[in-house]
């Protein structure tokens, strides 16, 4: 039997995928590691990127995964993979993939070990979704979607994962009722555009919220989240289902980038800072708690020291519960790498941390709102004496096991109720 190690960045969408390709491989016959050595057969690298730094990690994951597995098949796949074929023609490596197409990646992957393998069947399939808490994610990430043709100047994504692409209903549904069997009492719903799941050309399929109304009827789903979603795909369909059905995690993850609208004009974002602040007012209305999280650039080309203090109150107004920091790293395939008034290192460096302090201050005071009161968390981490479990609101509880309300078993990937102190 032949043992294989997968080592992914990036986004959720990329873990979803690595996982994909892991079951195919199970399915064929080879054996899955958690950790390299020189037994293992067959080495994969499921490359990003997003940034300039995010391909820089892919080279270093690439030289260390040589380096500890010696004996190894190497296959290389993913963004970086796909968008940079003139590098790859350097690198050394046994398959070069790029996005999509598992099913082609495990016929090459035959190939290149020249092993007839058959499937399993009958009682021999193992069951395609693993346990959580066997070196995966306790909550189940679930793609539904792929592709984005919105093209932000900053962004290289609509280039290496192309045309909106959405799986069927029925795919989706499915997949969700095996997930909940396997022990998965969260799913997370995610894409690379995930408000438009549904909205490619000809497509025969729902929109996100009819989506969502159906999976939540599914008897074993406990919690339904949304991945990060773009703010002009929220509209009141959905901010009412979210409201009005507790088995949806009342959290929106929308990506803001800047908070000066001639930033985001320049980032070719499809709405203005008053067109956000319109739609996060109108989900706070339904959900006074809602957890409210983004992502913000800083140190975008012709961002002046006004544009970001107007970023920071901007922020400040919206009560952000979390803000992901990036400073901006200019990809060399964008439009925005080739605009003028590029911002020095040092000041994207430091704007990223005075807005990383504020995030930290905001998120402390929005999770002190829920002292005292019982939630209903994720279990990620089962210590000797201690549980942590992810809230609906997408903050971390630590809890002395013998305070637990809860006496029945407990695993990893099940909701239970936890006090925040």
């Amino acid at each position: 039997m032949k043992k294989f190690i997968i080592k992914t960045l990036g986004c959720k969408v990329n873990q979803y995928d690595s996982l994909t390709l892991r079951k195919k491989l199970t399915e064929i016959n080879f054996e899955y590691s958690q950790k390299s050595s020189n037994k293992i057969d067959l080495a994969i690298v499921n490359s990003c990127a997003v940034t300039k730094t995010s391909i820089k990690k892919g080279r270093k994951m690439l030289v260390l995964v040589k380096k500890e597995n010696p004996n190894a098949k190497i296959v290389l796949l993913g963004c970086w993979a796909k968008i940079y074929p003139e590098e790859m023609e350097k690198i050394e490596k046994d398959v070069l993939w790029g996005v999509g197409d598992p099913k082609g990646l495990v016929k090459k992957i035959k190939k290149l070990f020249a092993v007839e393998t058959k499937k399993l069947s009958g009682n021999d399939k193992k069951q395609e979704i693993h346990p959580p808490g066997q070196g995966e994610r306790s909550r189940y990430f679930l793609k539904i979607q792929d592709g984005c043709e919105q093209f932000c100047s900053y962004c290289i994504i609509p280039y290496s994962r192309g045309t909106l692409s959405s799986r069927s209903k029925e795919e989706v549904l499915a997949e969700i009722k095996v997930a909940t069997l396997g022990g998965y009492d969260e799913i997370v719903l995610c894409g690379i555009h995930l408000g438009l799941y549904g909205k490619e050309k000809n497509s025969t399929t729902c929109d996100l919220k009819t989506l969502l109304e159906e999976a939540i009827q599914i008897k074993n789903v406990k919690r339904v989240r949304l991945s990060s979603i773009e703010v002009n795909d929220v509209d009141d369909r959905l901010l009412e289902l979210m409201a009005g059905n507790e088995k949806i995690c009342q959290h929106l993850h929308l990506p803001l980038q800047a908070g000066a609208d001639k930033i985001l004009a320049a980032m070719n974002r499809p709405y203005t800072k008053e067109c956000f602040k319109e739609r996060a007012q109108k989900a706070r209305k339904l959900m006074p708690d809602l957890a409210l999280t983004t992502d913000v650039i800083v140190g975008f080309p012709g961002e002046t020291e006004e544009n970001f203090k107007e970023t920071m109150l901007f922020c400040q107004e919206m009560k952000f519960s979390r803000i992901h920091v990036f400073p901006f790293s200019a990809h060399e395939k964008t439009p925005a790498a080739k605009m003028k008034n590029q911002i020095k290192s040092e000041v994207k460096n430091k704007r990223a941390r005075k807005l990383r302090k504020m995030s930290e201050q905001m998120s402390e005071e929005y999770k002190n709102n829920f002292k005292g009161r019982d939630l209903l968390a994720t279990t990620e981490r089962i210590l000797e004496n201690e549980i942590q479990g992810k809230s609906e609101f997408y903050f971390n509880i630590i809890q002395k096991k013998a305070s637990l309300g809860d006496r029945s078993p407990l695993r990893i990937g099940k909701i239970i109720r936890m006090k925040l102190e």
